[in-house]
């Protein structure tokens, strides 16, 4: 009697080991990096890094639209300011006997000065978000804080964004200072000030990073995640603006438990015999579910990629 295929399988597997470790390690090393892939796509901080990047490079309509006005991205930012403020008023009080060579003290206090000017550019910008997320809603009323109809608000945001506009060329300004001033070697006073020192390289590199974020957000999304989804075969980028499947749409497609290949339906092929999303074959009485182009999928397979991208993984067909 010829043995079932299964067994088959698993018997000449178990006695003769394929190269370089094995088919079955790698398959499932696959499927775990796939699906860490596919985590990461749909994570909320990647989804941010898209839109804060589609913003960066594209037209620039309402302020519902900019993710820097996002309630958590506004509390992240209270945070920082406010972290910054209880850090440097503890580091120059507590070091009254640091003699500088440069003024690092007055440094110090006029990048306080712009944290706490940036306080109500960051209310303005929570409540006129919030207004025109709320406005949406109404039509009128979105129409009148989207598109500027309302002059006295647009009287007052361009003021505001001019504001901010010059608090921004004070930092980059007072940036470039601080570096003059902080990594001037002609005078090597840091060990007269060792905490006023330590405290001012804090803030000029924490303040390197922010205005690097969009060089590295362009190396992440236009060089690593396209390196990353070719050698995969896998676009993370679709996978994160919301092309899932809704429930309506797996529930309207057909779904069995798996039998021998007799009683399989018709149209579908005898020697698909195997998921291609996890590389297992079929067992008796396994759910399996088919697509709209006919092909067959395990059910928790198939739905958990459906809910990522509403399109087959074979064929590409998208569900109707």
């Amino acid at each position: 009697m010829r043995p079932p295929s299964s067994s088959s399988s698993s018997l000449s597997s178990s006695a003769m080991p394929a190269p370089g470790g094995g088919g079955g390690g790698g398959g499932r090393m696959s499927a775990f990096t796939m699906r860490a892939v596919a985590r990461m796509s749909r994570a909320r901080w990647f989804i941010f890094l898209r839109r804060v990047y589609q913003y960066q490079n594209g037209p620039r309509s309402d302020l519902g639209s900019n993710p820097f006005n996002s309630p958590g991205w506004l509390a992240l930012e209270l945070g920082v300011i406010v972290a910054q403020m209880v850090l440097t008023t503890a580091v120059v009080a507590t070091s009254p006997a640091e003699l500088p060579a440069w003024p690092l003290r007055l440094w110090v206090a006029a990048y306080n000065v712009g944290n706490v000017l940036s306080l109500p550019l960051l209310y303005w910008r929570h409540r006129h978000s919030s207004a025109a997320a709320g406005g949406r809603g109404d039509a009128l009323s979105g129409d009148l804080e989207m598109h500027g109809a309302n002059d006295a608000l647009r009287d007052r945001s361009y003021l505001m964004n001019k504001a901010r506009a010059f608090l921004e060329l004070f930092f980059a300004m007072w940036f470039v200072m601080g570096n003059v001033w902080v990594f001037d070697a002609r005078l090597g006073s840091f060990s007269r000030a060792p905490r006023l020192y330590a405290l001012c390289i804090s803030l000029l590199a924490w303040n390197a990073v922010v205005y690097s974020l969009p060089f590295l957000l362009f190396l992440l999304l236009c060089c690593f995640v396209p390196m990353v989804g070719y050698a995969l075969g896998y676009n993370m980028n679709s996978a994160s603006v919301g092309r899932g499947a809704s429930d309506e749409q797996l529930a309207a497609l057909p779904r069995w438990r798996f039998k021998e290949p007799a009683d399989v339906p018709r149209d579908r092929e005898h020697d698909d015999q195997e998921c291609c999303i996890c590389l297992a074959q079929y067992r008796e009485k396994e759910e399996v579910r088919q697509l709209p182009c006919t092909h067959v999928f395990h059910l928790k397979c198939v739905d958990r990629w459906l809910r990522i991208i509403s399109s087959c993984p074979l064929c590409k067909q998208e569900l109707k």
